[in-house]
C-alpha cells in the first residue's frame, strides 16, 4: 500500500510518497494534477521562508515566531491539500498528516 505523509520541510514539498516503507516517487495522478501542485508549492514556500540565514548570530535560524504567527494560514492550506488528496484518491493510497496536530500546538 502507499502511503501519502504530510510532513514540512526545507525546500521540499510538504508531500512524501512512500511505497512497502521506501520513500518513492509521486504517484502520476499527485504528481500531475495542477491544483494540488499549485497548493504543495504554497505550503513549501511558506515553511521554507520560515528559515533566516546569517540571521541570529547563526549560518541558519527558525523563526518560530513567524510560523506561529502564520499558523492559521498553513492549517487552512493543509486542509486543502489532504481535501484534494482526497478527491483524487482512487483507493491506491491512504493520507497521513504529520503537520496538522504539531502546527495547532504552537
Amino acid at each position: 500500500m502507499v502511503v501519502i505523509k504530510i510532513m514540512n520541510e526545507f525546500l521540499h514539498s510538504p508531500i512524501w510518497t512512500y511505497e512497502d516503507d521506501f520513500i518513492t516517487d509521486d504517484l502520476p495522478m499527485i504528481a500531475e494534477d495542477g491544483t494540488l501542485q499549485q497548493i504543495s508549492k504554497q505550503i513549501e514556500e511558506l515553511y521554507s521562508s520560515y528559515y533566516e540565514f546569517d540571521s541570529h548570530e547563526q549560518p541558519c535560524w527558525f523563526n518560530h515566531e513567524k510560523e506561529k504567527a502564520d499558523k492559521s494560514i498553513m492549517l487552512r492550506l493543509i486542509t486543502k491539500l489532504i481535501a484534494r488528496l482526497n478527491e483524487l484518491n482512487d483507493g491506491s493510497y491512504i493520507i497521513e498528516d504529520c503537520e496538522t496536530s504539531r502546527i495547532k500546538k504552537l
